[in-house]
């Protein structure tokens, strides 16, 4: 009897142990190429945006910490692109701490000449090859943790059986 719950609990060990984090970040719901802008902005980039013909989103910003929960969307979606033309402190600064986002994220001023040359810039930038490498890692993980739960229950199973 003893015998039964001491692999019952390690059984459920391992399988407390196999469960991946889940983030409870939230999900995105922005656009993966878009103009970061506030109140002031936000309509001057969304008619220089039309008007050259981009498909650009501009999503307007109340505060600092909106603009950095935005970035770090950024950091797990490798297909998001960022024009900054509001916040740009905010942005340089997370930029210095994270600077795998320097590809995908621009900071720029808000008059019209900037915006229009660092639009078309954001549009050009390639993100295509960034989503094809993360598929191996969880079939793998997934592969092995099966395995060895299949391994670890079939021990179980058989011992049982010969007792």
């Amino acid at each position: 009897m003893k015998n039964e719950i001491f692999g019952i609990a390690i059984v459920a060990l391992m399988l407390l142990l196999s469960i991946s984090a889940v983030s409870a970040h939230g999900a995105d719901l922005t656009e993966d190429t878009m103009i970061m802008a506030n109140e002031s902005n936000g309509i001057l980039a969304k008619a220089i945006v039309d008007d050259l013909g981009l498909d650009v989103k501009v999503y307007k910003y109340a505060s600092d910490g909106d603009v950095e929960h935005q970035l770090e969307h950024a950091l797990t979606n490798p297909n998001k692109r960022i024009l900054a033309i509001s916040y740009q402190d905010t942005v340089n600064k997370y930029l210095d701490e994270h600077p795998e986002l320097k590809n995908r994220v621009i900071v720029s001023d808000d008059d019209n000449e900037s915006i229009s040359a660092h639009a078309q810039k954001l549009v050009e930038i390639d993100v295509g090859n960034n989503s094809s490498s993360d598929f191996a890692t969880p079939l793998i993980v997934g592969i092995i943790i099966g395995a060895i739960i299949g391994l670890i229950a079939g021990v179980f199973i058989m011992k049982r059986k010969i007792n």
